[in-house]
């Protein structure tokens, strides 16, 4: 008896030598299940890259932290109706949080400015960040060179700062920054460190909130505090606490909503929600595709199997069984569908690194995304070419001999 293997590889050979006697048709046939994986392949690398690129971002930001940004615009806007305005976030707000709020583990707060900052031959307006040394305890920024501020950068008063990644590029294209010094509104700052990319912060320069260059131009309705940051011991009572750090400002600030509150898990969840509707909506449409590609594929078998009745009649009567002739032309549609499905795999990928050198978003295909593509395009063919190779198999081989 013939060795499954063997006669696995005498199929498949014999479905080739057939399939290349009409290799224009075979083409056409297969472009259903070509762009049908191809689209599962690019979909899921657009798909898994936001997720990895949100991943990363989160991770900066801190899964377990609550932000709250000042709206001076607010303010404005109700000193125009003319209602009455507060002072916006202040630092006893912060200090009123840390007592009312539990389950906080540390908390820092943030000074942003806008200031004239000068390096050797350069100078340019540029985004200024007051910050502390809780600011790297509840956001993990990655250092490229140097370090960070320490405690006493601020109880000495040093005029040292901490440049973003395009900050530094921006001031000092030609060297490295650290031990550097940039004038920011008249003051020299050494440079003690430059971080590596880290989402909203590239173009920031970090100074010690406690800098007098911080306060001089403070006025109208920006206040002493532009960003407070939370960060919870637990991740599972983020959401509850940032909702009761909401009510207890809105009443502090008489119901003036002139602050905004933002937890990077909730957006995370948010986004992970979008991307999951839009997965299952590119499934969809792949899996029409796919069924568009099967049918094609069942067409084209069944009016081959029409074409070469009397090849099946004289097979038949040369003593071919009808297992043989139904295996043969299955062989011919699997071999259809796995062909497509390779060049949709190779088309995929092409499409995700053009997409993403043209978009400069980022793209990761995972190894088991092209698996489950390549598997689902060799189903279609084991599914749609069954009936045309059972068909096939099912003729009289008398009639087979006598059709013209």
């Amino acid at each position: 008896m013939e060795p499954p293997m063997k006669r696995f590889f005498r199929y498949m050979g014999l479905a080739h030598r057939t399939l290349s006697e009409h290799k224009l048709r075979s083409f056409l046939t297969m472009l259903g299940i070509i762009f049908g994986v191809a689209a599962v392949i690019a979909m899921t690398g657009i798909g898994e890259g936001g997720k990895q690129s949100a991943l990363r971002e989160i991770s900066i930001l801190g899964i377990r932290n609550i932000y709250i940004q000042d709206l001076p615009s607010v303010r404005k806007t109700a000193s125009d109706r003319g209602s009455a305005v507060g002072e916006g976030l202040s630092m006893q707000d912060i200090e009123y949080l840390q007592k009312a709020l539990p389950g906080i583990s540390d908390s820092t707060m943030l000074v942003n400015r806008e200031l004239f900052v000068q390096s050797r031959g350069i100078a340019a307006r540029s985004a200024v960040t007051g910050a502390d040394p809780g600011l790297f305890r509840v956001l993990s920024f990655p250092l490229r060179e140097g370090r960070l501020l320490a405690d006493w950068d601020l109880k000495n008063n040093n005029r040292v700062c901490v440049l973003g990644r395009d900050a530094a590029n921006t001031f000092f294209p030609a060297s490295e920054a650290a031990g550097q010094f940039l004038r920011i509104h008249g003051s020299l700052f050494e440079v003690v460190g430059v971080l590596d990319p880290v989402p909203n912060y590239d173009g920031t320069i970090l100074i010690p909130r406690n800098q007098p260059v911080l306060f001089q131009k403070v006025g109208g309705f920006e206040s002493a505090v532009s960003k407070l940051v939370l960060q919870v011991e637990e991740e599972r009572f983020v959401a509850p606490l940032g909702a009761m750090a909401e009510r207890i400002l809105t009443r502090r600030h008489h119901g003036e909503r002139d602050f905004e509150l933002t937890i990077p898990e909730s957006l995370f969840r948010q986004q992970e929600r979008t991307r999951d509707l839009f997965n299952h909506i590119m499934l969809l449409i792949t899996g029409i595709s796919l069924l568009v590609g099967g049918i094609g594929i069942m067409n084209i078998m069944l009016a081959s199997v029409m074409e070469r009745t009397k090849e099946i009649g004289i097979r038949r009567g040369a003593g071919a069984t009808k297992h043989d002739i139904r295996m043969q032309f299955l062989a011919e549609a699997v071999l259809l569908t796995a062909t497509g499905g390779v060049a949709g795999v190779g088309l995929g990928i092409g499409l995700s690194l053009a997409i993403s050198s043209s978009t400069g978003w980022e793209m990761h295909i995972p190894p088991l995304s092209v698996a489950v593509a390549f598997s689902f395009s060799v189903l279609t063919g084991l599914v749609f070419g069954y009936y045309p190779a059972k068909s096939a198999s099912e003729m009289n081989p008398i009639d087979a001999l006598r059709h013209e």
